[in-house]
């Protein structure tokens, strides 16, 4: 038996695109600058920006859950 797997895009306006394209920047942003304070050993500055990057990114995961089947 042969299964048949559809792909299907929705369409969604530009500004949404642009929002996920300005959080994803926020992440790799964050995720950057927890790593490099790391590094420098800065231990506040690593533990302010490992938090914000799961924060915004447990936001970004819910806000995806919610509206995955609009």
């Amino acid at each position: 038996m042969s299964e048949k797997y559809v792909i299907e895009i929705k369409k969604r306006p530009w500004y949404e695109w642009l929002l996920w394209a300005a959080w994803l920047f926020a992440e790799v942003f964050i995720l950057q600058n927890a790593i490099a304070s790391k590094s420098e050993l800065e231990p506040r500055a690593a533990t302010l920006f490992w938090v914000t990057f799961f924060v915004l990114l447990v936001a970004g995961a819910i806000v995806w859950f919610m509206r995955r089947n609009k």
